[in-house]
């Protein structure tokens, strides 16, 4: 179980990246001419041009999202468990707490999804499972 929920970790982070990369390639022009190198995005959306805000957006869906930190957990836990090193219990109900709040603030997305794939991890952990 410990090593399909890891792939599943790493593949939902795979999976956002894909789901919502096609708005950071239309946008990615103006972050290399430096569209983001501003100090409006830190102010109120309500103030910022909608240029700026669809943007910012695309950038935080992608490029800065933590989609990439996921991909990268989910190859460490894999690199872990190969060696036999036990993923500490902490890992996954740490983001299980994460997963679990961001699905009853946005029910309609991939956290619930993400929440079963690190119910899998905790318990995974918590037998001591390898993923050999």
């Amino acid at each position: 179980m410990l090593k399909y929920s890891i792939y599943g970790l790493t593949a939902v982070g795979i999976a956002h990246l894909f789901v919502l990369g096609g708005d950071a390639l239309i946008q990615a022009p103006g972050w290399l001419g430096g569209a983001l190198w501003t100090w409006d995005h830190w102010g109120p959306l309500a103030d910022q041009r909608p240029g700026l805000i669809l943007s910012g957006f695309a950038f935080w869906s992608t490029v800065g999202s933590f989609a990439i930190p996921l991909i990268i957990l989910g190859l460490l836990l894999l690199w872990m468990t190969r060696r036999g090193i036990v993923v500490p219990r902490f890992v996954g109900l740490a983001l299980l707490g994460w997963g679990t709040v961001a699905t009853l603030i946005m029910l309609p997305s991939g956290f619930p999804l993400l929440v079963l794939v690190l119910i899998g991890l905790c318990l995974g952990v918590q037998r001591g499972i390898k993923a050999q």
